[in-house]
C-alpha cells in the first residue's frame, strides 16, 4: 500500500511541475510579442495575457511542494487552462502576424 501512495505522490509531483513549466514557458513566450501583434491577431492585449499567465505561474509555483501539497489543485487546473489557451489559440495567431517569421 505504501508503494501505491508513493507512486501517486510522484505522479502528482510530475503533473504539478509540468503545469508550472507550461505556465512559465507560456509567460515567457507571451512577453516576446508586442501589443500591436496582439491587436493584429485580434486577441486581447499583451497586458491582459501577461497578467493571466503571471497569475497562472504564481499559482502553479505555490502548488509545488512543500507549499502546495495538493491544496491548490483547482487553481492549478485554472492556470493550466489559461496556459493551454495561450499555447493552442493565441500563440499560433501571433505567429501568423509576426514580421520576424515572415522573412524566413
Amino acid at each position: 500500500m505504501q508503494l501505491l501512495g508513493s507512486l501517486q505522490h510522484t505522479l502528482m509531483l510530475a503533473i504539478v511541475v509540468a503545469i508550472f513549466a507550461l505556465s512559465v514557458s507560456a509567460l515567457i513566450s507571451s512577453l516576446r510579442y508586442t501589443d500591436e501583434m496582439y491587436r493584429a491577431a485580434d486577441k486581447k492585449s499583451k497586458k491582459f495575457w501577461s497578467l493571466i499567465l503571471v497569475a497562472a505561474a504564481v499559482v502553479a509555483f505555490l502548488a509545488l511542494p512543500p507549499l502546495g501539497g495538493g491544496r491548490l489543485g483547482l487553481l492549478s487546473i485554472a492556470g493550466l487552462v489559461a496556459a493551454a489557451v495561450y499555447w493552442l489559440d493565441v500563440r499560433p495567431k501571433l505567429r501568423l502576424v509576426d514580421p520576424r517569421r515572415r522573412r524566413r
